[in-house]
Order: C-alpha cells, then sequence, then structure tokens
C-alpha cells in the first residue's frame, strides 16, 4: 500500500514538474517571439528614418540647385512637375512658381481687404469691419475702436508672418481664417493683378480697383529686385516617398546666398 502511494506520489510530482518545464519553455517561447518583433520593428523603425533622412537631403539639394537656376538665369520657374536627374534609384521631380496669385495682408489696403473678404464668403457689412481691424491692427497711427462692448483692437504695428499672428486680429476666427489661407501670402512682395491663377483673388481685384486704392503700400524699388518663389520637390525611393516645400525670396545681389528662406517644411512623408 505504502509502496503504492509513493508511485503515485511520484507520478504527480513528475506530472506537476513536466507541466512547470512545459510553462517554463511556452514563457522563454513568448518573450522569444517578443524579442524577435520589437528586433524587427527597431530596424524597421530605423530604415524608415534612414531613408527619410536620405530623401529629406536629395529633394533639399533639388530645390537649392533649382533656386541656384532661377536666381543665375539659366531657368524660368515652371509650375508644372518635370524631372529632376535621378540619384541613383531615387525619383525626383520638381516645380517651381513665381508667387504672384495671392494677397499679402501685410500690404493690401484696406478696399482690397475688404473685398476679399467678401470674395472669400462674408458679407459686406463684416467683410468691411473685419478688413478695418486688419488694417488698423498692422497701422498703430489709425487706431480703431468698436462700439458695444466689444473687444478693442490694440494695434502693434508688427506685420502678420503667420496665421496665428492673424487670427488675433478682433472679429477673426478659425472659419473665417480657413476661408482665407488659399488666398495668402505674408511675404508677397508684388501685388497680384487679374492675371493671377486665383479666382476668388481676381474677383476681389476686379471688385477693388486696386490700382485707385490710396492706401494700397506699393514698393517700387523692391519689386524688381526681390521676387518671392516656392518650389516644391517630390522624392521617391521604392515604397518610401517624401515632399518637401520652400518660399523664398530671390535676392540676386545677395551674398554668399542670394536667396532669404521665408518657409522650408517637409509637406508629406510615407510609404506606399
Amino acid at each position: 500500500m505504502i509502496k503504492e502511494k509513493n508511485e503515485a506520489q511520484k507520478a504527480e510530482d513528475g506530472g506537476f514538474a513536466l507541466l512547470l518545464v512545459l510553462w517554463t519553455l511556452g514563457f522563454l517561447a513568448l518573450i522569444g517571439a517578443q524579442t524577435v518583433a520589437t528586433g524587427r520593428e527597431a530596424v524597421r523603425l530605423g530604415d524608415r528614418t534612414l531613408q527619410r533622412v536620405q530623401l529629406e537631403t536629395l529633394a533639399d539639394a533639388a530645390i537649392t540647385s533649382e533656386l541656384f537656376g532661377l536666381v543665375a538665369g539659366q531657368a524660368m520657374p515652371v509650375p508644372q512637375w518635370h524631372n529632376a536627374p535621378e540619384e541613383g534609384n531615387t525619383r525626383i521631380s520638381v516645380r517651381s512658381m513665381a508667387d504672384r496669385n495671392r494677397i499679402n495682408p501685410n500690404t493690401a489696403g484696406n478696399i482690397l481687404l475688404s473685398e476679399l473678404l467678401a470674395a472669400s464668403g462674408m458679407s459686406q457689412d463684416q467683410s468691411r469691419a473685419l478688413a478695418a481691424s486688419i488694417f488698423s491692427w498692422r497701422t498703430p497711427a489709425n487706431p480703431l475702436g468698436f462700439a458695444g462692448g466689444r473687444k478693442r483692437c490694440k494695434p502693434i504695428g508688427a506685420p502678420f508672418r503667420t496665421f496665428d499672428d492673424l487670427n488675433a486680429v478682433p472679429d477673426m476666427n478659425p472659419m473665417i481664417l480657413q476661408a482665407l489661407k488659399p488666398h495668402l501670402s505674408f511675404a508677397q512682395i508684388q501685388l497680384p493683378d487679374l492675371s493671377s491663377a486665383d479666382p476668388i483673388v481676381r474677383k476681389a481685384i476686379a471688385k477693388s480697383g486696386i490700382s485707385n486704392s490710396p492706401d494700397q503700400k506699393h514698393d517700387d524699388k523692391e519689386l524688381g529686385e526681390e521676387t518671392l518663389v516656392s518650389v516644391d520637390v517630390l522624392a521617391a525611393r521604392g515604397r518610401y516617398r517624401l515632399g518637401r516645400h520652400a518660399e523664398v525670396l530671390l535676392l540676386p545681389e545677395a551674398r554668399p546666398t542670394p536667396w532669404r528662406v521665408i518657409r522650408w517644411e517637409t509637406t508629406t512623408r510615407g510609404e506606399n
């Protein structure tokens, strides 16, 4: 009887030991699988980062090459996509344009601003009020007050550099700002005309009688010397792609770099 009990106990202990071993092996297998998966993800992230850095470098080189060609007069801005010389297995496409299609809220007169707001969907009364706020904000010599308890415009006289700056103007709101964004430039020097590719801008110009606006700020000395140009580049290699966008003022006489960067950013990145 005792011998049978001992054998039964040994069998039970052996079964538990086997189960413990199986659990341990399963746990180790799980850790191993997780480690391999983590390693693969790390390798994938590392490869993605390397590809992004390489594509960004090639895209920036293509932008720089395009700008030197424009400054040297070897090429004119071409708004259609065209292929740049390939770098190994990387395909590069470039387009550039002289930016004369939009309106600069730093230089546009009250009337043009009002007509742009109206063409963007605001009522005439709202357009006139907001245009006056914008004009007053950038012109401390012409302070503008608001009746009826509304917040008072406190002009600071500094130029608008971003849409956040413009959003600080009284009566401006995100919906209006979103409608204006495609039609504004904070760096464009030249005033647009009826040849603008933007139909909203053309409508505003036609309605405003821009050439007769006494508060329009022309800077004739600068018009022939500085030109705002935007350059877009798409670089693709295998399943990786990246887009870069630059807005610069061309300064042919400046040294050592014949342009001033307004904006230089990544616009798209991803995998196919």
